[in-house]
C-alpha cells in the first residue's frame, strides 16, 4: 500500500522544508558544510521505517537542493511557499523513446510533450521537477504544476518486483503549457557534476536504513522465538552487525567528504568527491545485499511468512538497489585510483590535501 499516512507524518513533522534556506524559512539542511550528515541520518532512518517513503522523501529533498542550487530569487520564495504548504517536489528524469520535449510558443512560454517513466509518486508528488529535451538537444528542468494540468497517467506499466506501492508510473503530456518562471536553470544544468553523481549518496542512506531494519527486525525475531543461543545465528548476526557498522562509516565518511567539497570548491576535490560517492553507493549495495542473504538464513521460511515483515523489506531493498550503472561506478573507482598520485593511506584524507593546495 501507498505508505499515505506515513508521509503526512513527513508533512506534519516539518521534514519538507529542512532542506530550505534560513531565508525563505527552512534549516539550510544539506546547503551548508556540516549540515549533510544529518540530512543522510533522517533519509536512513526514513528509509528504515519505509523504504518507500524514503525514496520519495529523497526526491523531495533532490529537488529542493536543485531549486537552491539553480534557481532565482524568487523562485526560491515561491516553491519555498509550496513545501511549507505540505507539496511534495520531485524529480522524474527517466525515460524512454517517447521522452519529453519543450518547445518555444509565440506567448514565450514553452510547450511541453513527451513522457516520463518511473515517476515515483505519481498521483502524491503535485511539484515534480522534468527534464526535457530542447531543439538543440540540450535538457532543460521545469517545475510542473500537476495540480494545474492535464496528463495522462499508465499505472499498467508499473509492475515492479519490489517498491510496487511507490508508485513509480508513466505520465505523459500532451500540448502542456510550461511558463517561463518555471523553469529551472539553464540547459545541462541538472546534469552538472559533482552534484548529479554525487546525489547517489542520498539514495544509498535511504538503502542503509532498509537494511538496518532488517537486521533489528531479525534481532527481535529470534529473541521472540528464543533461538538467541544457537552459535550460527549468533556468527548470522555478527556479520550483519559488522555489515551494518561499516555502512554507517560509509554514511559519515560521506557527509565529511559533502562539507569539505562546499568549503574547498576545486575540479580536484570534485573528482574526489565523486570518486568516493561510487565507493559509498558500491559499498552499501554490497553490504544490503549480505544483509538480505544473512537475515534469510536467520528466519527462515516462517520468518518470510506474513504476519512478519521480512518479505515486504527485503521484496523493496532489493529491487531499489538496483540503480543505473552499477558497473560504470565501479569502473570510474578503478580509473581514478590507476591515475592518482596521492599516495593511498592520505587519499582521502581529503581536507589536509585541499589545505595543501590552497
Amino acid at each position: 500500500m501507498f505508505p499515505e499516512k506515513t508521509l503526512d507524518s513527513i508533512k506534519k513533522s516539518g521534514l519538507l522544508t529542512v532542506c530550505i534556506d534560513r531565508k525563505n524559512g527552512g534549516q539550510n539542511i544539506g546547503l551548508v558544510s556540516g549540515t549533510n550528515y544529518l540530512m543522510l541520518k533522517l533519509l536512513k532512518l526514513i528509509g528504515s521505517g519505509n523504504l518507500v517513503a524514503g525514496r520519495i522523501l529523497e526526491g523531495h529533498i533532490n529537488a529542493q537542493l536543485l531549486i537552491h542550487q539553480f534557481g532565482s530569487k524568487r523562485q526560491k520564495a515561491r516553491f519555498a511557499k509550496y513545501a511549507f504548504a505540505g507539496k511534495f517536489f520531485g524529480v522524474w528524469n527517466t525515460q524512454a523513446k517517447d521522452g519529453t520535449t519543450l518547445k518555444h510558443n509565440k506567448k514565450g512560454d514553452f510547450i511541453l510533450n513527451g513522457s516520463k517513466t518511473f515517476a515515483t509518486g505519481t498521483g502524491y508528488v503535485s511539484r515534480p521537477i522534468i527534464t526535457a529535451s530542447l531543439a538543440n538537444g540540450s535538457w532543460q528542468m521545469c517545475i510542473v504544476p500537476l495540480n494545474k494540468i492535464k496528463k495522462n497517467i499508465d499505472s499498467s506499466w508499473w509492475n515492479p518486483m519490489g517498491m510496487k506501492a511507490s508508485r513509480s508510473f508513466k505520465i505523459s503530456f500532451k500540448n502542456v503549457i510550461i511558463s517561463k518562471h518555471d523553469l529551472l536553470g539553464i540547459p545541462n544544468d541538472y546534469y552538472s557534476q559533482p552534484q548529479f553523481g554525487g546525489g547517489a549518496v542520498r539514495f544509498a542512506a535511504v538503502q542503509l536504513g532498509g537494511a538496518e531494519m532488517l537486521l533489528k527486525e531479525t534481532i527481535e525475531y529470534l529473541k521472540t522465538l528464543n533461538r538467541t543461543d544457537d552459535p550460527y545465528q549468533k556468527m548470522r548476526l555478527g556479520e550483519m552487525t559488522i555489515a551494518i557498522t561499516s555502512g554507517n562509516q560509509w554514511i559519515e565518511g560521506a557527509a565529511k567528504r559533502m562539507d569539505e567539497h562546499m568549503q574547498y570548491d576545486s575540479v580536484e576535490n570534485s573528482e574526489i568527491f565523486l570518486t568516493y560517492t561510487n565507493m559509498m553507493r558500491t559499498a552499501i549495495e554490497e553490504i544490503c545485499t549480505k544483509v538480505i542473504v544473512l537475515c534469510q538464513k536467520c528466519v527462515g521460511a516462517r520468518g518470510l511468512n506474513k504476519p512478519y515483515h521480512f518479505e515486504r523489506i527485503i521484496r523493496d531493498l532489493n529491487t531499489y538497489l538496483r540503480q543505473p550503472a552499477p558497473d560504470t561506478s565501479l569502473a570510474d573507482i578503478g580509473r581514478f585510483a590507476l591515475k592518482s598520485e596521492i599516495e593511498l593511506d592520505r587519499l582521502w584524507d581529503h581536507k589536509e590535501n585541499n589545505n595543501e593546495n590552497i
